[in-house]
């Protein structure tokens, strides 16, 4: 028995449609009473750090809202060349003197 291959309906507004119904919506917020967020606040703070907006409510009135922090922190590079063309200071201990001293001044 051969069988038929299954070809989807072809229609120009389908692939729109679809590739609009495929966005991701972001997860609803939690509500939580504020007595409740005091009993749970840190797990409400691992829910914010997971891309989860969680609103504290009073009295059944929004207060306050916990969305996750995006920090633009830039990756520490070191200046190599800066290093070293700095000449060491005149009389300065060296690295070993220190560490020695500090291991012989413990009890």
């Amino acid at each position: 028995m051969k069988r038929k291959t299954f070809k989807y309906p072809s229609a120009k507004g389908a692939a729109a449609a679809l590739k609009e119904d495929a966005v991701l919506e972001p997860p609803p917020a939690t509500l939580i009473n504020v007595r409740a967020a005091k009993d749970q606040l840190s797990s409400l703070l691992e829910q914010a750090a997971s891309g989860h907006e969680v609103i504290i409510t009073s009295d059944g009135l929004p207060k306050a809202k916990l969305v996750p922090f995006k920090s633009v922190r830039r990756p520490f590079r070191m200046d190599w060349a800066l290093l070293r063309s700095m000449k060491p200071r005149a009389g300065a201990k060296s690295a070993e003197e220190i560490m020695r001293e500090e291991r012989d001044g413990r009890p």
